[in-house]
């Protein structure tokens, strides 16, 4: 099997066989570098299979070498996302150990990796400039300014990657900063329009909530409950853990009934005591008020064994201050209490929900994700 025809689908359950093919072809590669050294494609093509077989090193390399001598729109913009993901590569100094080491004349050098935003965007501010006809670049430009939360400027690069190519990403982050500048209804277009192309390439559930959630904000309650049932389908079927997101859409629309009916599900050993006070409030509006007081009293009581347990075992405190962490747990403790407090008030907790950022890969070339690789 050659590494060009791997099915990438199955290659998890497949590693030493697909590390194996990737070295197999990266080796091959680089002896046709040797005769084609300013070949930008053949590098591009072999960082990604070093890639592939994990050699990140070497991959950076290529793409740094690829983006100097060919700076094509493809070579650059390779570069800039790796820098975008990875970060750069930086030579450290020897270890004091090493130094002092009997092996004097190993050429070997340590390495590490440091964020490299600031290079990736100087990069694409440069390949912008080349009016390049497809969506990546565009892509990533839009993603980078979200991060940064300017979410106008991001909204300029998503319009132009929707007007070449509209992506589950680019819709999606779309809907998400116009969602974050609080215009709902153009929101929730682009979220429906986001879940619409989910394929193989990207099964995430984050559109179709988010979809959910603004029909739900909007009081478009009978929309937004089919999409919450849609959703714990798709859900437990995929093996997506949703269950608590989904059952924040009930929330918005004053379902109590379906809210606790997931909530209820909830192993609550594993979550933060922040998702208790909605949870009580909707028990409390349904006249559950002791199954209130017995999951308080649950909750608390773990928490004060946690303290015991901690307290009482040095070796538990090596990597944390065990009076900071008494602290902080009692305070969780006295925040269950409050919000009990307040729910018997009638006070009704605010649930803030924050959609992600989509992304995928963008590497020109990507033999995994079938991504094109244009002659620039």
């Amino acid at each position: 099997m050659n590494f060009e025809e791997i099915d990438f689908t199955e290659y998890e359950t497949k590693y030493e066989e697909h590390i194996k093919l990737a070295n197999d072809y990266a080796n091959k590669l680089e002896n046709k570098i040797i005769t084609e050294p300013n070949n930008s494609k053949l590098r591009n093509n072999l960082a990604i299979s070093l890639m592939e077989a994990n050699r990140y090193e070497e991959a950076f390399f290529h793409f740094e070498e690829a983006a100097k001598s060919d700076p094509n729109i493809q070579s650059l913009f390779n570069l800039a996302f790796f820098y975008s993901t990875e970060g750069k590569l930086i030579t450290a100094e020897p270890a004091v150990e090493e130094k002092k080491s009997e092996n004097k004349n190993s050429k070997e050098e340590e390495y590490s990796w440091e964020i490299a935003d600031d290079e990736a965007f100087e990069l694409l501010e440069k390949i912008i400039k080349l009016n390049p006809q497809h969506y990546f670049p565009y892509n990533l430009m839009a993603e980078m300014y979200m991060k940064k939360e300017e979410y106008e400027e991001a909204i300029t690069f998503l319009e132009r990657a929707v007007g070449h190519t509209p992506s589950l990403e680019n819709l999606h982050n779309l809907g998400m900063c116009y969602y974050k500048k609080g215009m709902l209804e153009t929101a929730v277009d682009y979220f429906g329009k986001a879940h619409a192309l989910r394929t193989e390439r990207n099964l995430t559930l984050w559109p179709m909530l988010c979809y959910g959630v603004c029909l739900a904000k909007l009081g478009r309650k009978e929309e937004a409950k089919a999409v919450a049932k849609e959703m714990l389908m798709l859900s437990i079927k995929e093996e997506q853990e949703f269950q608590s997101d989904i059952a924040e859409i009930y929330y918005f629309i004053d379902d109590y009934k379906e809210f606790v009916n997931e909530y209820s599900k909830l192993d609550w050993v594993f979550y933060s005591v922040e998702y208790l006070p909605p949870y009580f409030y909707s028990l409390w509006k349904l006249g559950h008020t002791e199954e209130i007081e017995k999951l308080a009293a649950k909750v608390i009581a773990n928490k004060e064994k946690e303290i015991e347990e901690v307290l009482n075992d040095p070796e538990e405190c090596d990597d944390f201050d065990p009076v900071e962490y008494e602290a902080e747990t009692r305070a969780e403790i006295a925040f269950v209490r409050k919000a009990i407090k307040d729910v018997y008030a009638g006070i009704r907790p605010t649930v803030r929900f924050e959609p992600y950022l989509e992304t995928t890969c963008y590497f020109y070339g990507c033999f995994r994700h079938n991504n094109p690789n244009p002659n620039y």
